[in-house]
Protein backbone atom coordinates (compact mmCIF):
# COMPACT_ATOMS: atom_id res chain seq x y z
CA UNK A 1 0.00 0.00 0.00
CA UNK A 2 1.49 3.59 -0.73
CA UNK A 3 2.26 5.46 2.30
CA UNK A 4 1.34 9.25 1.91
CA UNK A 5 3.03 12.24 2.83
CA UNK A 6 2.18 15.99 3.79
CA UNK A 7 2.26 16.82 0.15
CA UNK A 8 0.45 13.99 -1.40
CA UNK A 9 -2.94 15.04 -2.57
CA UNK A 10 -3.80 11.79 -3.24
CA UNK A 11 -4.72 10.78 0.27
CA UNK A 12 -7.89 10.24 1.72
CA UNK A 13 -9.87 12.13 4.06
CA UNK A 14 -7.71 14.67 5.05
CA UNK A 15 -7.21 18.69 4.93
CA UNK A 16 -4.63 20.95 5.14
CA UNK A 17 -3.99 20.04 9.13
CA UNK A 18 -2.77 16.83 10.39
CA UNK A 19 -5.55 15.86 11.74
CA UNK A 20 -3.92 12.77 13.06
CA UNK A 21 -2.59 15.10 15.93
CA UNK A 22 -3.54 13.22 19.00
CA UNK A 23 -5.59 14.84 21.91
CA UNK A 24 -4.00 13.70 25.15
CA UNK A 25 -7.35 12.65 26.81
CA UNK A 26 -5.15 9.88 30.39
CA UNK A 27 -6.24 10.88 33.03
CA UNK A 28 -9.39 9.16 34.34
CA UNK A 29 -12.73 11.03 33.74
CA UNK A 30 -15.30 8.68 34.50
CA UNK A 31 -15.31 8.28 38.42
CA UNK A 32 -16.80 4.94 38.55
CA UNK A 33 -18.81 2.83 37.28
CA UNK A 34 -22.74 3.28 37.92
CA UNK A 35 -25.35 1.04 37.00
CA UNK A 36 -27.80 4.08 35.97
CA UNK A 37 -30.90 1.64 34.03
CA UNK A 38 -31.13 -1.76 34.48
CA UNK A 39 -32.75 -3.05 31.00
CA UNK A 40 -35.59 -5.96 31.50
CA UNK A 41 -38.27 -6.71 29.16
CA UNK A 42 -40.79 -5.27 31.30
CA UNK A 43 -39.54 -1.86 31.66
CA UNK A 44 -39.08 -1.24 27.85
CA UNK A 45 -42.34 -3.09 27.17
CA UNK A 46 -44.30 -0.66 24.63
CA UNK A 47 -41.55 1.30 23.09
CA UNK A 48 -41.44 1.30 19.56
CA UNK A 49 -39.09 2.09 17.56
CA UNK A 50 -41.36 5.37 15.69
CA UNK A 51 -41.05 6.76 19.48
CA UNK A 52 -37.36 6.36 19.74
CA UNK A 53 -36.21 7.43 16.09
CA UNK A 54 -37.79 10.26 14.34
CA UNK A 55 -36.28 9.49 10.84
CA UNK A 56 -39.11 7.78 8.72
CA UNK A 57 -36.83 6.39 6.32
CA UNK A 58 -34.79 3.91 8.66
CA UNK A 59 -38.01 3.55 9.95
CA UNK A 60 -39.55 1.79 7.13
CA UNK A 61 -36.44 0.21 6.15
CA UNK A 62 -36.45 -1.97 9.47
CA UNK A 63 -39.90 -2.80 8.52
CA UNK A 64 -39.30 -3.75 4.71
CA UNK A 65 -36.33 -5.94 6.98
CA UNK A 66 -39.29 -7.53 9.57
CA UNK A 67 -37.49 -5.90 12.31
CA UNK A 68 -40.95 -3.93 13.68
CA UNK A 69 -40.09 -4.01 17.65
CA UNK A 70 -37.10 -3.02 19.11
CA UNK A 71 -35.17 -5.84 21.57
CA UNK A 72 -34.86 -4.78 25.60
CA UNK A 73 -31.21 -3.17 24.81
CA UNK A 74 -31.96 -1.08 21.69
CA UNK A 75 -35.10 0.45 23.72
CA UNK A 76 -33.25 1.89 26.07
CA UNK A 77 -29.30 2.58 24.55
CA UNK A 78 -30.78 4.43 21.22
CA UNK A 79 -32.22 7.37 22.80
CA UNK A 80 -29.45 8.02 25.10
CA UNK A 81 -26.83 7.94 22.16
CA UNK A 82 -29.20 10.03 20.03
CA UNK A 83 -29.31 12.59 23.14
CA UNK A 84 -25.65 12.10 22.28
CA UNK A 85 -24.83 10.56 25.78
CA UNK A 86 -21.89 8.74 26.17
CA UNK A 87 -22.87 5.26 27.10
CA UNK A 88 -21.52 1.54 28.62
CA UNK A 89 -23.63 -1.38 27.68
CA UNK A 90 -23.41 -4.44 29.53
CA UNK A 91 -25.02 -7.00 27.16
CA UNK A 92 -24.13 -10.77 26.16
CA UNK A 93 -23.69 -11.78 22.62
CA UNK A 94 -27.58 -12.15 20.69
CA UNK A 95 -28.85 -9.18 22.65
CA UNK A 96 -29.17 -7.26 19.23
CA UNK A 97 -26.72 -4.89 20.67
CA UNK A 98 -25.11 -4.00 17.22
CA UNK A 99 -28.89 -2.45 15.96
CA UNK A 100 -28.52 -0.36 18.94
CA UNK A 101 -25.65 1.96 17.54
CA UNK A 102 -25.90 1.09 14.00
CA UNK A 103 -29.24 2.97 14.41
CA UNK A 104 -28.40 6.13 16.17
CA UNK A 105 -24.92 6.47 14.25
CA UNK A 106 -27.14 6.20 10.97
CA UNK A 107 -29.95 8.83 12.27
CA UNK A 108 -27.59 10.96 13.43
CA UNK A 109 -25.25 10.91 9.52
CA UNK A 110 -28.48 11.39 7.92
CA UNK A 111 -29.32 14.53 9.92
CA UNK A 112 -25.97 16.26 9.61
CA UNK A 113 -24.15 15.68 6.80
CA UNK A 114 -24.47 14.24 3.06
CA UNK A 115 -20.66 14.72 2.46
CA UNK A 116 -18.97 11.62 1.68
CA UNK A 117 -15.21 12.69 2.23
CA UNK A 118 -14.78 12.64 6.31
CA UNK A 119 -15.25 10.54 8.67
CA UNK A 120 -18.03 10.88 11.55
CA UNK A 121 -18.11 7.31 13.05
CA UNK A 122 -15.55 4.51 13.83
CA UNK A 123 -16.60 1.59 14.95
CA UNK A 124 -14.44 -1.08 16.27
CA UNK A 125 -14.40 -4.53 16.78
CA UNK A 126 -12.01 -7.52 18.03
CA UNK A 127 -13.12 -10.06 15.20
CA UNK A 128 -13.25 -9.74 11.79
CA UNK A 129 -16.16 -11.49 11.62
CA UNK A 130 -17.72 -9.26 13.64
CA UNK A 131 -16.38 -6.39 11.54
CA UNK A 132 -18.16 -7.85 8.78
CA UNK A 133 -21.24 -8.69 10.76
CA UNK A 134 -21.83 -4.73 11.65
CA UNK A 135 -21.27 -3.91 7.85
CA UNK A 136 -24.23 -6.00 6.59
CA UNK A 137 -26.37 -4.54 9.29
CA UNK A 138 -25.25 -0.82 8.24
CA UNK A 139 -25.51 -1.96 4.48
CA UNK A 140 -29.44 -3.56 5.01
CA UNK A 141 -30.52 -0.62 6.42
CA UNK A 142 -28.63 1.75 4.90
CA UNK A 143 -27.90 1.29 1.13
CA UNK A 144 -26.71 4.52 0.48
CA UNK A 145 -23.86 4.13 2.98
CA UNK A 146 -20.78 1.95 2.01
CA UNK A 147 -19.25 1.55 5.11
CA UNK A 148 -15.14 0.60 4.28
CA UNK A 149 -14.77 -2.37 6.60
CA UNK A 150 -10.88 -2.20 7.47
CA UNK A 151 -9.31 -5.87 8.40
CA UNK A 152 -6.76 -7.93 8.08
CA UNK A 153 -6.99 -10.68 5.46
CA UNK A 154 -8.38 -8.46 2.67
CA UNK A 155 -6.80 -6.02 0.25
CA UNK A 156 -5.61 -3.20 1.68
CA UNK A 157 -5.87 -1.72 -1.80
CA UNK A 158 -9.70 -2.57 -2.24
CA UNK A 159 -10.11 -1.35 1.47
CA UNK A 160 -8.83 2.37 0.30
CA UNK A 161 -10.68 2.25 -2.48
CA UNK A 162 -13.74 2.16 -0.09
CA UNK A 163 -12.54 4.34 1.68
CA UNK A 164 -12.17 7.40 -0.94
CA UNK A 165 -16.02 6.32 -1.69
CA UNK A 166 -17.23 6.71 1.38
CA UNK A 167 -15.59 7.72 4.69
CA UNK A 168 -18.83 8.53 6.74
CA UNK A 169 -18.32 5.45 9.03
CA UNK A 170 -15.34 3.11 9.49
CA UNK A 171 -15.83 -0.09 10.20
CA UNK A 172 -12.79 -2.58 11.35
CA UNK A 173 -10.50 -4.11 13.44
CA UNK A 174 -7.14 -2.11 15.70
CA UNK A 175 -4.57 -3.66 13.72
CA UNK A 176 -5.80 -2.45 10.40
CA UNK A 177 -7.16 0.81 11.55
CA UNK A 178 -4.09 1.94 13.24
CA UNK A 179 -2.07 1.19 10.55
CA UNK A 180 -3.91 3.16 8.09
CA UNK A 181 -4.35 6.14 10.67
CA UNK A 182 -0.76 5.81 10.76
CA UNK A 183 -0.72 6.30 6.85
CA UNK A 184 -3.17 8.86 6.89
CA UNK A 185 -5.75 7.03 5.11
CA UNK A 186 -7.73 7.98 8.13
CA UNK A 187 -7.83 11.19 9.60
CA UNK A 188 -10.51 11.05 12.75
CA UNK A 189 -10.68 15.11 12.89
CA UNK A 190 -14.21 14.82 12.02
CA UNK A 191 -15.22 11.85 13.79
CA UNK A 192 -18.18 12.51 16.69
CA UNK A 193 -18.86 9.38 17.76
CA UNK A 194 -17.29 5.60 18.09
CA UNK A 195 -18.13 2.45 19.41
CA UNK A 196 -15.99 -0.07 20.87
CA UNK A 197 -17.96 -3.48 20.51
CA UNK A 198 -17.02 -7.05 22.48
CA UNK A 199 -14.64 -4.58 24.50
CA UNK A 200 -13.90 -7.39 26.87
CA UNK A 201 -12.85 -9.64 24.10
CA UNK A 202 -11.01 -7.31 22.25
CA UNK A 203 -8.75 -6.54 25.30
CA UNK A 204 -8.47 -9.71 26.29
CA UNK A 205 -6.87 -10.70 22.63
CA UNK A 206 -4.29 -8.41 23.51
CA UNK A 207 -5.73 -5.16 21.72
CA UNK A 208 -5.22 -3.04 24.45
CA UNK A 209 -2.35 -0.45 23.15
CA UNK A 210 -3.92 -0.33 19.66
CA UNK A 211 -7.01 0.45 20.93
CA UNK A 212 -5.92 3.45 23.06
CA UNK A 213 -3.56 4.30 20.45
CA UNK A 214 -6.58 4.51 18.19
CA UNK A 215 -8.68 6.51 20.73
CA UNK A 216 -6.20 9.21 21.12
CA UNK A 217 -6.50 10.35 17.97
CA UNK A 218 -10.31 11.30 18.17
CA UNK A 219 -11.04 15.12 18.74
CA UNK A 220 -11.86 16.05 22.52
CA UNK A 221 -15.22 16.89 21.43
CA UNK A 222 -16.51 13.25 20.63
CA UNK A 223 -19.30 11.06 21.76
CA UNK A 224 -17.88 7.25 22.73
CA UNK A 225 -20.16 3.86 23.41
CA UNK A 226 -18.51 0.48 24.90
CA UNK A 227 -20.34 -2.28 24.30
CA UNK A 228 -19.16 -5.50 26.92
CA UNK A 229 -20.30 -8.79 27.53
CA UNK A 230 -18.48 -8.55 31.43
CA UNK A 231 -16.82 -5.61 32.96
CA UNK A 232 -13.35 -6.71 33.75
CA UNK A 233 -11.06 -4.24 35.06
CA UNK A 234 -9.11 -3.50 31.58
CA UNK A 235 -12.75 -3.07 30.07
CA UNK A 236 -13.23 -0.34 33.97
CA UNK A 237 -10.23 1.40 32.92
CA UNK A 238 -11.01 1.67 29.16
CA UNK A 239 -14.29 3.50 30.48
CA UNK A 240 -12.67 5.41 32.88
CA UNK A 241 -9.74 7.12 30.29
CA UNK A 242 -12.18 7.88 26.99
CA UNK A 243 -15.43 8.37 28.06
CA UNK A 244 -17.12 11.22 29.72
CA UNK A 245 -19.80 11.17 32.51
CA UNK A 246 -20.86 7.91 30.83
CA UNK A 247 -24.03 6.21 31.40
CA UNK A 248 -24.26 2.61 32.35
CA UNK A 249 -26.91 0.16 31.30
CA UNK A 250 -27.17 -3.49 31.95
CA UNK A 251 -29.79 -5.88 30.23
CA UNK A 252 -30.57 -8.20 32.83
CA UNK A 253 -31.72 -11.51 30.91
CA UNK A 254 -35.21 -12.83 32.70
CA UNK A 255 -34.83 -16.76 33.09
CA UNK A 256 -36.65 -18.07 29.92
CA UNK A 257 -33.74 -16.33 28.37
CA UNK A 258 -30.62 -17.26 29.32
CA UNK A 259 -28.52 -19.62 27.83
CA UNK A 260 -29.37 -23.61 29.03
CA UNK A 261 -26.28 -24.95 29.38
CA UNK A 262 -25.09 -28.31 30.88
CA UNK A 263 -21.32 -27.22 31.96
CA UNK A 264 -19.23 -30.59 32.16
CA UNK A 265 -15.50 -30.92 32.83
CA UNK A 266 -13.99 -34.51 31.69
CA UNK A 267 -10.54 -35.16 33.80
CA UNK A 268 -7.90 -36.48 31.16
CA UNK A 269 -4.33 -37.60 32.33
CA UNK A 270 -1.13 -35.93 30.82
CA UNK A 271 -0.81 -37.94 28.25
CA UNK A 272 0.31 -36.48 24.23
CA UNK A 273 -2.48 -37.93 23.12
CA UNK A 274 -5.06 -38.19 25.77
CA UNK A 275 -7.07 -35.10 24.83
CA UNK A 276 -7.79 -36.01 21.15
CA UNK A 277 -8.60 -39.30 21.84
CA UNK A 278 -11.47 -38.38 24.53
CA UNK A 279 -12.34 -35.87 22.43
CA UNK A 280 -12.83 -38.37 18.87
CA UNK A 281 -14.73 -40.66 21.76
CA UNK A 282 -17.10 -37.97 22.87
CA UNK A 283 -17.87 -37.40 19.49
CA UNK A 284 -18.82 -41.24 18.62
CA UNK A 285 -20.39 -41.95 21.38
CA UNK A 286 -22.31 -38.73 21.90
CA UNK A 287 -23.60 -38.91 18.43
CA UNK A 288 -22.68 -34.98 18.05
CA UNK A 289 -24.13 -33.21 15.12
CA UNK A 290 -22.10 -30.27 15.14
CA UNK A 291 -19.76 -28.85 17.33
CA UNK A 292 -16.99 -25.96 17.87
CA UNK A 293 -14.05 -26.78 19.75
CA UNK A 294 -11.70 -23.93 21.13
CA UNK A 295 -7.93 -24.17 21.33
CA UNK A 296 -5.24 -21.32 23.10
CA UNK A 297 -3.20 -21.28 20.31
CA UNK A 298 -3.05 -21.95 16.57
CA UNK A 299 -0.68 -24.93 16.92
CA UNK A 300 -3.13 -26.96 18.88
CA UNK A 301 -6.20 -26.04 16.24
CA UNK A 302 -3.55 -27.59 13.71
CA UNK A 303 -2.78 -31.06 15.74
CA UNK A 304 -7.01 -31.53 16.87
CA UNK A 305 -7.90 -30.53 12.92
CA UNK A 306 -5.27 -33.34 11.81
CA UNK A 307 -6.12 -35.59 14.58
CA UNK A 308 -10.20 -35.49 13.79
CA UNK A 309 -9.80 -35.92 10.16
CA UNK A 310 -7.53 -38.92 10.47
CA UNK A 311 -9.77 -40.80 12.61
CA UNK A 312 -12.67 -40.13 9.64
CA UNK A 313 -14.22 -36.78 11.39
CA UNK A 314 -15.28 -33.85 8.92
CA UNK A 315 -13.20 -31.00 10.52
CA UNK A 316 -11.79 -28.18 9.45
CA UNK A 317 -9.78 -25.17 11.34
CA UNK A 318 -9.87 -21.53 11.45
CA UNK A 319 -7.38 -18.85 12.80
CA UNK A 320 -5.65 -16.07 12.33
CA UNK A 321 -3.39 -17.74 9.49
CA UNK A 322 -6.03 -18.12 7.43
CA UNK A 323 -7.23 -15.45 4.92
CA UNK A 324 -10.44 -14.04 4.97
CA UNK A 325 -11.51 -15.49 2.20
CA UNK A 326 -10.67 -18.94 3.29
CA UNK A 327 -12.11 -18.01 7.17
CA UNK A 328 -15.57 -17.16 5.17
CA UNK A 329 -15.76 -20.21 3.10
CA UNK A 330 -15.09 -22.43 6.67
CA UNK A 331 -17.69 -20.65 8.10
CA UNK A 332 -20.26 -20.44 5.40
CA UNK A 333 -19.99 -24.32 5.48
CA UNK A 334 -20.52 -24.79 8.84
CA UNK A 335 -23.56 -22.18 9.06
CA UNK A 336 -24.59 -24.64 5.77
CA UNK A 337 -24.17 -27.92 7.67
CA UNK A 338 -21.98 -29.29 5.37
CA UNK A 339 -18.84 -29.26 7.93
CA UNK A 340 -19.55 -30.66 11.59
CA UNK A 341 -16.55 -29.47 13.16
CA UNK A 342 -15.03 -26.19 13.76
CA UNK A 343 -11.35 -26.32 15.40
CA UNK A 344 -10.97 -22.42 16.41
CA UNK A 345 -8.49 -20.01 18.11
CA UNK A 346 -10.78 -17.32 19.79
CA UNK A 347 -11.14 -15.48 16.94
CA UNK A 348 -14.27 -17.17 16.46
CA UNK A 349 -15.49 -16.53 19.65
CA UNK A 350 -17.45 -13.34 18.42
CA UNK A 351 -19.52 -12.21 15.38
CA UNK A 352 -19.92 -15.69 14.40
CA UNK A 353 -24.02 -16.75 14.99
CA UNK A 354 -24.29 -20.21 14.09
CA UNK A 355 -28.27 -21.40 15.07
CA UNK A 356 -28.92 -24.78 16.76
CA UNK A 357 -24.87 -25.17 17.22
CA UNK A 358 -25.31 -28.72 19.76
CA UNK A 359 -21.59 -28.49 21.61
CA UNK A 360 -18.94 -26.40 22.42
CA UNK A 361 -15.83 -28.02 23.68
CA UNK A 362 -12.48 -26.14 25.44
CA UNK A 363 -9.76 -28.15 24.65
CA UNK A 364 -7.91 -25.98 26.30
CA UNK A 365 -9.33 -23.47 29.07
CA UNK A 366 -8.18 -19.77 28.64
CA UNK A 367 -6.83 -18.15 31.96
CA UNK A 368 -9.56 -15.56 31.48
CA UNK A 369 -12.68 -16.74 33.09
CA UNK A 370 -14.33 -14.04 30.65
CA UNK A 371 -13.44 -16.02 28.01
CA UNK A 372 -15.25 -19.15 28.74
CA UNK A 373 -18.54 -17.43 28.93
CA UNK A 374 -18.02 -16.05 25.57
CA UNK A 375 -16.97 -19.65 24.15
CA UNK A 376 -20.14 -21.68 26.03
CA UNK A 377 -22.22 -18.64 24.65
CA UNK A 378 -22.41 -20.40 21.11
CA UNK A 379 -24.83 -22.36 22.36
CA UNK A 380 -28.04 -22.85 24.42
CA UNK A 381 -29.20 -20.00 22.70
CA UNK A 382 -32.88 -19.10 21.44
CA UNK A 383 -34.38 -21.50 24.18
CA UNK A 384 -32.38 -24.39 23.14
CA UNK A 385 -30.14 -26.38 25.43
CA UNK A 386 -26.76 -26.93 25.08
CA UNK A 387 -23.56 -28.24 26.15
CA UNK A 388 -20.22 -27.16 27.15
CA UNK A 389 -17.48 -29.47 27.71
CA UNK A 390 -14.05 -28.54 29.09
CA UNK A 391 -11.42 -31.18 29.02
CA UNK A 392 -9.36 -30.56 31.98
CA UNK A 393 -5.30 -31.56 32.18
CA UNK A 394 -3.10 -31.42 34.67
CA UNK A 395 -2.02 -28.01 32.58
CA UNK A 396 -5.07 -26.74 33.15
CA UNK A 397 -6.17 -27.41 37.05
CA UNK A 398 -5.11 -23.91 38.06
CA UNK A 399 -7.33 -22.31 35.16
CA UNK A 400 -10.23 -24.72 36.55
CA UNK A 401 -10.46 -23.76 39.60
CA UNK A 402 -10.21 -19.61 38.73
CA UNK A 403 -12.84 -20.34 36.23
CA UNK A 404 -15.18 -22.49 39.62
CA UNK A 405 -13.91 -19.38 41.42
CA UNK A 406 -15.27 -16.36 39.51
CA UNK A 407 -17.98 -17.84 37.33
CA UNK A 408 -20.16 -20.01 40.13
CA UNK A 409 -20.89 -22.71 37.73
CA UNK A 410 -21.59 -25.88 38.89
CA UNK A 411 -19.90 -28.39 36.89
CA UNK A 412 -20.37 -32.20 35.96
CA UNK A 413 -17.28 -33.33 36.83
CA UNK A 414 -15.96 -36.84 35.77
CA UNK A 415 -13.38 -38.68 34.17
CA UNK A 416 -12.93 -38.44 30.29
CA UNK A 417 -13.75 -41.32 27.72
CA UNK A 418 -10.81 -42.94 25.86
CA UNK A 419 -7.71 -41.45 27.31
CA UNK A 420 -4.19 -42.21 26.17
CA UNK A 421 -3.90 -44.66 22.85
Amino acid sequence: MKTNTENDTSKTNTDATDSNAAPQIETPITAELRIETIITAESTQGVTFESIVSDPVLIARLKELGITKPSPVQAAAVPLALAKKDLIVQAQTGSGKTLAFVLPILAQIRESSRSKTTTLALIITPTRELANQVKTVIDSIAPDICAPCLIGGASAHAQEQQLRQDARIVVGTPGRIQDFIEQRLVILRTCKTFVLDEADEMLSMGFHEEVKNILRRLPPQRQGMLFSATMPGPVKSLAYNFLRDAEMIQLQAIEADKPKIEHIAYKVDGGVTSKVNALCTLFTEQKTASAIVFCNTKSETTLVEAFLKRRGFDASKINSDLSQKEREAVLASLRAGELKFLIATDVAARGIDIKELELVVNYTLHDEPEVYVHRTGRTGRAGATGKAISLIGPHDFGSFYNLKRHLKIDFLEMKAPGGEA
